[in-house]
């Protein structure tokens, strides 16, 4: 008996992880079939990295998950809309004028995908 409920404990913890990791393999595919990957990491390396790479004016870091976890929390919507509007130091689109809100919205995937799945 003690040996039967072992191995449906294994069972069910398999189950759940496999499930857990469906998840996140589903909400990355959304991610990347909605965003353009490319233009994101290009935007993010002519803009934004360069306060986001070292945090300058208070910049969360790239990848800095413990910076960014309350952000994502808000959803892709809200990172947006202060990508494009600015947020607290952060000025509109980064200071860089001439961006699209296609651009942002790539930038800001760009970022979540390369920190949260990788």
């Amino acid at each position: 008996m003690r040996r039967f409920v072992q191995v449906c404990s294994l069972m069910v913890v398999f189950i759940c992880s496999s499930q857990i990791v469906n998840a996140e393999d589903i909400a990355r595919a959304t991610l990347r079939a909605k965003y353009d990957m490319v233009q994101g990491k290009d935007v993010y390396e002519r803009a934004c990295s360069v306060c986001h790479s070292s945090g300058v004016m208070d910049a969360p870091k790239f990848c800095d998950i413990t910076a960014w976890k309350p952000r994502m929390a808000h959803g892709m919507e809200a990172m947006v809309k202060h990508a494009v509007e600015g947020f607290n130091n952060m000025p509109a689109k980064g200071g860089m004028d001439a961006l699209t809100l296609t651009e942002s919205a790539n930038a800001v995937a760009y970022m979540v995908d390369q920190c949260l799945f990788d």
